[in-house]
């Protein structure tokens, strides 16, 4: 869950603080939930980071033939075992799926921090190249956190990269976190100050322009309560080449669990494969 009550504490601690970018990850060591229990085929997978840490996921295997493969970036909370339920069912559809945690989430080794996640999401796009098939293509989801983390990454490093799902992506770390400290009476007078504690280098909307001209979708919801649709709309605007926009139902964490917003992406991801 992105920007939980949790944030609002750590982004108020940070006050006296620099570089609070970091107050965006609330990793969970302990798996919830395991594909057993649903009794979903899958692969667990364990694979080595630049920096040298064990990083872990898991591998759903596309059922009958197979169309691409797909990256999963997860949000900020919690690990694998409760994010792999937005996207597993693509797998009935024919998509190889790949979802991973980050350094210091569930089984992955280290200490979560920006810079480093984003090394961890270079070497998962790096894995998931060793073993698709060379004739599918390669395709990148990203919710919430995780697609704007994804932003950055593709915009820095945009080959082999076939099309993207960007999934409710804030624009901006200071703005969402000033966003986020105006929503309590506790913390509202202090949204400025510590908003500018935080490292501002990664921000979406000063890389999305720098996409490349691959084709993106990017989808956000009215009832959306931790990230208002105008960070995405405004994300979307900026992006260059061929760009896709599309309002959905739902709040935050239940955009994919609605089956209207599941044909949505269905409809371009089996466009983009063919």
């Amino acid at each position: 869950m992105l920007l939980n009550r949790y944030l609002t504490i750590i982004l108020f601690s940070c006050l006296l603080l620099t570089a609070c970018t970091n107050a965006f990850f609330q990793p969970l060591k302990q798996h919830l939930a395991s594909p057993e229990q649903y009794e979903i085929e899958y692969e667990d997978i364990y694979f080595k980071g630049d920096s040298g840490l064990s990083l872990h996921g898991w591998w759903f295997p596309a059922s009958g033939d197979h169309k691409a493969t797909i990256l999963f970036l997860h949000g900020n909370g919690e690990n694998i075992s409760t994010h792999s339920g937005l996207v597993f069912w693509l797998t009935q559809h024919q998509y190889d799926v790949f979802i991973f945690d980050y350094r210091g989430y569930g089984k992955s080794e280290g200490k979560t921090e920006i810079e480093g996640v984003m090394s961890d999401i270079q070497s998962a796009r790096e894995y998931v190249v060793s073993r698709k098939k060379a004739d599918k293509k390669l395709f990148i989801i990203g919710h919430s956190l995780g697609a704007s983390l994804g932003i950055y990454n593709i915009a820095k490093n945009p080959d082999g990269i076939d099309a993207m799902v960007l999934v409710s992506p804030f624009n901006d770390y200071r703005q969402i976190a000033r966003e986020t400290l105006d929503k309590s009476w506790l913390t509202w007078a202090f949204q400025w100050p510590a908003s500018l504690t935080i490292d501002s280098q990664y921000n979406p909307i000063d890389y999305v322009g720098l996409l490349p001209d691959k084709p993106k979708l990017f989808l956000y919801s009215v009832d959306d309560r931790m990230i208002a649709a105008d960070h995405v709309i405004q994300l979307y605007e900026n992006a260059r080449g061929e760009k896709h926009k599309e309002e959905v139902t739902g709040d935050h964490n239940s955009l994919f669990a609605q089956k209207e917003n599941q044909q949505i992406i269905l409809h371009y991801l089996n466009q983009w494969s063919k």
